[in-house]
């Protein structure tokens, strides 16, 4: 027998595929990798179709701008990949790490270039080694982490004193 909390999560409410809201958005994989997902609604796509005209839209073809910028948000670099039209998320792998990316997506004319349409949030992606930064206010003096490190790998103790049991203070 379910209790009624576990029917109400069990009930199966299932998320709606599209929010009817044009948006793309990105997230940090990884140190190597973003991924990026969006929504262009039907009104959209055929208020692009109107602008360029019925000849221009089938000859153009959907492409992600991969946006590198430093934190003054000043472009460093730039490349495009070409997309399937279908395509409603994408993996960007090859990516620099400790960077700073945004995206664009657009349609591409052979004669009017890349239009961009949606334009993402700006990630950074993680770091892929140690930080260099050093948080002095918690930094251990060298006396304190010297004890320390007596306490925590016993190497002035021998065998036998390894098996003693400690007297109790009680």
């Amino acid at each position: 027998m379910l209790s009624a909390q576990q029917e109400a999560l069990n009930r199966g409410l299932v998320l709606p595929r599209y929010y009817g809201e044009d948006r793309l958005v990105l997230l940090p994989r990884d140190p190597y990798c973003i991924f990026a997902y969006w929504e262009i609604t039907p009104a959209t796509r055929e208020r692009l179709r109107e602008r360029w005209g019925e000849e221009a839209w089938n000859q153009a073809f959907p492409q992600l701008r991969v946006v590198k910028q430093n934190p003054a948000e000043r472009v460093e670099e730039s490349f495009e990949v070409t997309i399937q039209a279908e395509a409603e998320n994408w993996y960007l792998t090859n990516l620099q790490p400790d960077c700073y990316y945004h995206l664009e997506l657009g349609w591409r004319h052979p004669a009017a270039g890349f239009q961009p349409v949606l334009r993402s949030n700006t990630v950074r992606t993680p770091r892929d080694g140690i930080s260099d930064l050093i948080d002095e206010e918690w930094q251990l003096p060298d006396w304190k982490s010297r004890k320390l490190y007596r306490r925590i790998s016993l190497f002035h103790l021998s065998s036998p004193e390894l098996f003693r049991r400690p007297k109790s203070k009680f």
